[in-house]
């Protein structure tokens, strides 16, 4: 159920992807707001206006022209290059604290953002919150994962809880109880791609396995894992033979098409409760 009101009004500051597109598509009066250099196009008829994070006056002002009271980000966003000499005066004020955490993880920096916002009287959301249809259920789809599969996917979860307290990595590739790859700030299709040079040998008779979880109180209003089609061909791309993400705190979008592509290339997708 949609936390958006009758008498509220959502803004989505889009990065690239689909996932904006996914809300926008639920939330057709929403106020589609485009990140600077993001790669993404406004759907048509929706109102839309351009956002940068050295101009946070300029954003909160417009935000509060339109009427918003609610913001959801969505999409995948480059860590924002600031130039002090660019800035307005709300940014220079809150530029201290920015800089505080620049140097921390994503979930750091992202809390910050949340926190700025909500300073501003805006309430922000996560994705689910403002758009049916992007949880899912426990289940398996596809072939049954094997005792390596399973082992693998156990090692991969166990590499990615050591990680939690240093805010690095949301996914980890695992073959015959090798580590291939973790998630770095240069994200999930950077990892796959990377796993894709793997030499067999390495990977030790495996097939191997890729999760996707949360990290360990990520803050998911601002940074909900998400999988989608792309990801599944991705997988493929790497060589690899399943996938396993939780049930709860993650995005998967155009269910269906992911369905059919694990299906097709004949791969296990494993969403666990």
């Amino acid at each position: 159920m949609s936390l958006i009101g009758s008498s509220d009004r959502l803004a989505i500051v889009a990065g690239a992807g689909q996932l904006p597109l996914t809300i926008a598509a639920a939330n057709p009066d929403a106020l589609f707001l485009i990140l600077k250099g993001a790669a993404v196009t406004a759907p048509a008829g929706m109102e839309q206006g351009d956002a940068t994070y050295e101009k946070l006056g300029a954003l909160f002002k417009q935000l509060r022209k339109a009427g918003v009271t609610h913001v959801v980000f969505a999409g995948k966003v480059d860590r924002p290059k600031l130039n002090p000499m660019r800035m307005d005066m709300t940014t220079l004020g809150l530029f201290p604290r920015v800089k505080a955490v620049l140097g921390k993880g994503d979930d750091a920096l992202l809390r910050l953002v949340a926190q700025v916002f909500e300073e501003q009287g805006f309430q922000v959301v996560s994705a689910k919150d403002v758009t049916d249809g992007l949880s899912v259920e426990a289940k398996v789809i596809g072939r049954a994962p094997s005792d390596q599969d399973q082992a693998d996917a156990a090692r991969a979860i166990e590499i990615l809880a050591a990680l939690d307290g240093q805010d690095v990595a949301q996914s980890a590739v695992v073959a015959g109880g090798q580590c291939l790859g973790i998630e770095s700030i240069q994200g999930t299709d950077a990892l796959l791609s990377y796993v894709a040079t793997t030499p067999e040998h390495l990977k030790r008779g495996a097939m191997g396995v890729f999760v996707k979880r949360p990290k360990q109180g990520q803050d998911a209003r601002m940074d909900t894992p998400t999988i989608g089609p792309e990801t599944v061909t991705s997988v493929v791309k790497a060589g690899l033979g399943g996938i396993v993400i939780p049930s709860r705190d993650i995005i998967v979008l155009a269910p269906e098409d992911v369905e059919r592509l694990v299906l097709e290339h004949g791969l296990f997708l494993e969403i666990r409760g």
